[in-house]
C-alpha cells in the first residue's frame, strides 16, 4: 500500500511539472502592469430610490465576470456617482480587457411619447434568459426572451396600455425591432425580431444570459500602467528569493544530515505542487502572493524542525531507528496540527473578508499550508519509516 502512495505521489509531481512549464504565470499589475478602465454608469431613466441597488448589481456583476475565486488580484472600486474604476493586471491591451469585463448588452424597451420613444422602465435586469428560436415563417432566427414575474406583469401592463401601438426593443442604445403590440402579452414573452443571422441570434442571446446590466455602462477613460517594479528590480527579487530557497536546502542538510536532506526532497514536492495549483486555480502571482508563499515555506520548514528536534530526543532514550521516526512524528503531531490550522483559520478570514488585492495573499498562503502539512506529515514521515524499515529488517 505504501509503495502505491509513492507512484501516487510520484505521479502527481509529474503531472504538476507538466502544468507549470505548459504556459506562463499570469503576472499581478505591480509586477507586469495592466489595464484601467473607468466606467461610469448612466442614471437618466434610473429612479432615485434605485440608484444605490444599481450600483451594488454592477458591481457585483463586473467582479463575477472577472474572476469569482478572487485572485487575479483585480481591484475594483465605486462611487456614489455611478463612477467604476476597474484594475486589470498582466493586459495591456484595453480592448482585451473589455472583454475580461464581458461586453453585456443593455436591454430595453421604449414606448412612443410625442412622437419619439421614452424608456418604459422594463429592461434586462427583469430577464431569466434568451433563447434562440426559428420564425416558421420567414425562417429567420429570433431571440426568444422569458422575463421573471415582476418583468411579466410590467410588460403585460405595458402591452396592455400600448396596444395597437409599437413598443420599441433597443439594444445598447441601438433600435433594433419596435413591433406593433398585437395582443395582451401575460406570459412574460417577449421576441427579438431583427435582422439577424444564427451567429448573431446566438451570440446576442449568450450575452443576453450572462447577465444583462441593471442600466447602460458608458466607458469614459482607459489607459495602460507600467509595472511598479522594473524587470531588474524583479530579477533581483527572484534571485534573492532563490537564494534565500538554497540557504533553507543547506541548513537542513548541515544540522540534520539525511534527515534534512529528505526534508529537502519533501520541499521541491511542495513548491511544485503549489506552483501547479497556481495554475489549476489561475492564480495571478503578486508581491501579496509571493508573499503568502514565501511565509508557507517557512511553515513548511520549521515543521520538519519540530520533527527532528523530537526525534533527537527519542535517540537519546536509546530507541530503535524506526521507532524514534513513530515517536519523532507522534510527538511533533500536535504542535504542528495545531500551529498550521491557527494560520488556516486566518488565511480564510483575510480571504473572505479583506479586499481582492489582500486575497491573493490568504489563497496562496491557505494552499500552501495544506500543501506543506501534507508533504511534511505524511510525505517526509513515510520516507523516513520505509528508509529506516528496511535498515532494521536487512
Amino acid at each position: 500500500m505504501k509503495n502505491w502512495f509513492l507512484v501516487l505521489f510520484l505521479l502527481f509531481f509529474i503531472l504538476s511539472l507538466y502544468l507549470i512549464f505548459r504556459k506562463p504565470f499570469s503576472l499581478g499589475m505591480d509586477i507586469a502592469g495592466g489595464t484601467i478602465l473607468t466606467y461610469q454608469i448612466d442614471f437618466q431613466n434610473v429612479k432615485k430610490e434605485n440608484i444605490k441597488n444599481i450600483l451594488e448589481q454592477t458591481k457585483d456583476l463586473i467582479e463575477r465576470r472577472i474572476n469569482f475565486l478572487g485572485v487575479s488580484e483585480y481591484s475594483i472600486g465605486f462611487s456614489e456617482s455611478g463612477r467604476i474604476l476597474i484594475e486589470i493586471p498582466n493586459i495591456k491591451d484595453p480592448d482585451q480587457a473589455k472583454k475580461v469585463i464581458g461586453e453585456t448588452p443593455f436591454l430595453e424597451f421604449r414606448i412612443p411619447k410625442n412622437g419619439d420613444f421614452v424608456s418604459s422602465g422594463l429592461t434586462g435586469e427583469y430577464l431569466v434568459r434568451a433563447d434562440v428560436v426559428i420564425n416558421p415563417n420567414t425562417l429567420e432566427p429570433i431571440v426568444s426572451l422569458q422575463f421573471n414575474s415582476q418583468g411579466a406583469k410590467i410588460f403585460k401592463d405595458l402591452t396592455q396600455k400600448y396596444l395597437n401601438q409599437p413598443i420599441a426593443i433597443y439594444l445598447d442604445g441601438k433600435l433594433i425591432s419596435a413591433p406593433i403590440v398585437r395582443d395582451v402579452i401575460e406570459n412574460g414573452q417577449a421576441q427579438i425580431t431583427g435582422k439577424f443571422t444564427l451567429d448573431e441570434a446566438k451570440l446576442l442571446a449568450n450575452r443576453l444570459n450572462q447577465g444583462a446590466l441593471p442600466a447602460p455602462l458608458i466607458l469614459i477613460a482607459e489607459s495602460v500602467v507600467n509595472p511598479i517594479l522594473s524587470q531588474k528590480t524583479l530579477n533581483l527579487a527572484l534571485k534573492g528569493s532563490i537564494a534565500g530557497i538554497i540557504l533553507v536546502v543547506l541548513f537542513m542538510i548541515i544540522f540534520y544530515g539525511f534527515q534534512g536532506l529528505i526534508a529537502d526532497l519533501a520541499l521541491i514536492f511542495f513548491l511544485v505542487f503549489n506552483l501547479a495549483l497556481y495554475k489549476i486555480l489561475g492564480a495571478t502571482i503578486s508581491l501579496a502572493s509571493l508573499s503568502g508563499l514565501v511565509l508557507a515555506i517557512g511553515m513548511a520548514v520549521d515543521a520538519n524542525i519540530l520533527i527532528f528536534e523530537r526525534m533527537k530526543e527519542e535517540k537519546k532514550r536509546g530507541l530503535r531507528d524506526i521507532d524514534i521516526v513513530k515517536e519523532g512524528f507522534t510527538r511533533a503531531f500536535p504542535s504542528i496540527r495545531d500551529s498550521n490550522l491557527t494560520t488556516i483559520i486566518s488565511s480564510l478570514l483575510i480571504y473572505f473578508l479583506a479586499v481582492s488585492f489582500v486575497k491573493g495573499f490568504a489563497l496562496t498562503l491557505f494552499l500552501g499550508v495544506v500543501i506543506s502539512f501534507l508533504t511534511a506529515v505524511f510525505f517526509t514521515h513515510y520516507l523516513l519509516e520505509t528508509i529506516y524499515l528496511r535498515r532494521t529488517t536487512s
